[in-house]
């Protein structure tokens, strides 16, 4: 995989990266170019401005349901959140979260790395490291405690800045 590609197979980093895109590194014209570079007929890229959203269709009236990725971007257009979805299509994100879980995996598993803290939403969870910080999100889209389901599944990653 060269350097400036996506790789769909790359580990999560939280904090740092998915697909081997590293936050707070690409600004949005690099995105762009490596979008470019990576756009084989196979997906739908489409340009919101300050994010860009990722296809499975190469259709330009591709549904939510077909949403693989997101990039998103600060005030000063440098990548700052990275979000990936479950579609159950080949063309899923296949990267797990340090090499060990990711789509479709149970969600009480990613507190291996950490402690799993609910938003006030209730629809995600933040992953709290050792440190007190947090640079990954996972959620399934319920608004559901893990004592109520501890069987939910993984259906949205989301790496970020630490914070």
């Amino acid at each position: 995989m060269g350097k400036y590609e996506i790789d769909w197979y790359a580990d999560i980093i939280p904090g740092k990266s998915i697909a081997s895109l590293e936050i707070s590194k690409y600004s949005h014209q690099d995105i762009k170019a490596i979008l470019r570079k990576s756009d084989n007929n196979t997906f739908h890229i489409r340009d919101n401005g300050d994010s860009f959203d990722i296809y499975s269709s190469d259709k330009v009236d591709a549904v939510d349901t077909d949403l693989l990725m997101k990039l998103s971007f600060n005030e000063q257009m440098i990548l700052d959140c990275i979000i990936v979805y479950i579609t159950r299509k080949p063309s899923q994100y296949q990267g797990k979260i340090y090499g060990k879980y990711g789509l479709g995996d149970k969600l009480k598993h990613v507190s291996e790395f950490g402690v799993l803290e609910r938003s006030t939403t209730g629809e995600e969870f933040f992953l709290i490291n050792d440190e007190n910080k947090c640079g990954l999100d996972v959620a399934n889209g319920l608004d559901v405690s893990l004592q109520e389901d501890p069987n939910q599944n993984i259906a949205i990653i989301k790496v970020h800045e630490f914070f």
